[in-house]
């Protein structure tokens, strides 16, 4: 089954390409974007973004919208990540976090609309902690993957292979729901 995949990020890209290399899924990038309604929740923002593409391209479509949230800042940076690094950056979000619980979490809603149909939502979950310094400055990753640590390991998301990511990360448990959805309606 072809399904387009909204997003104008490369690295996110490639990462659900291979998250989903098992379903019979027919991915495609559709380098776009759509209304991000951030005073709504990341369900709300999952739901409405597949809607609005499907209502566009009229095929079906697949979205994702992801927040972080600091244990010792609640509701922060939520569903702002993205804004967060590029006017904080790293220096601000590790002085930010001086002396603070360093716990938090990723959360990642992916939302699937077809023609005729209700969209559906599918939710993964990280849990882990943010480092006091950036690991792989260079790294061509993901800006966050260089000073999160997943709950349990020893090492940044930055120091996994895209395979370690995939198996612990919140994109790939929701993207893998998604998988077995389609599958099931194979």
């Amino acid at each position: 089954m072809k399904i387009y995949f909204v997003t104008t990020n490369k690295h996110k890209f490639q990462e659900v390409q291979d998250i989903l290399k098992d379903y019979p899924i027919e991915l495609e990038q559709l380098d776009r974007s759509y209304e991000e309604n951030h005073d709504a929740s990341i369900d709300e923002v999952a739901r409405s973004g597949a809607l609005q593409m499907l209502k566009e391209i009229n095929a079906p479509v697949v979205v994702e919208d992801t927040g972080l949230f600091f244990e010792a800042y609640e509701g922060f940076p939520g569903a702002l990540p993205k804004f967060v690094m590029n006017t904080l950056g790293f220096k601000g979000i590790l002085k930010l976090l001086e002396g603070e619980s360093r716990k938090a979490y990723f959360r990642t809603v992916v939302g699937y609309a077809e023609p005729g149909q209700e969209p559906q939502l599918f939710e993964g979950i990280m849990r882990g902690s943010i480092t006091e310094e950036v690991h792989n400055p260079e790294a061509d990753v993901m800006p966050y993957d260089k000073i999160f640590i997943y709950e349990g390991q020893a090492k940044t998301i930055s120091d996994m292979t895209a395979e370690e990511k995939s198996a612990l990360s919140q994109r790939g448990e929701s993207f893998r729901k998604f998988g077995e959805y389609i599958k099931r309606l194979d």
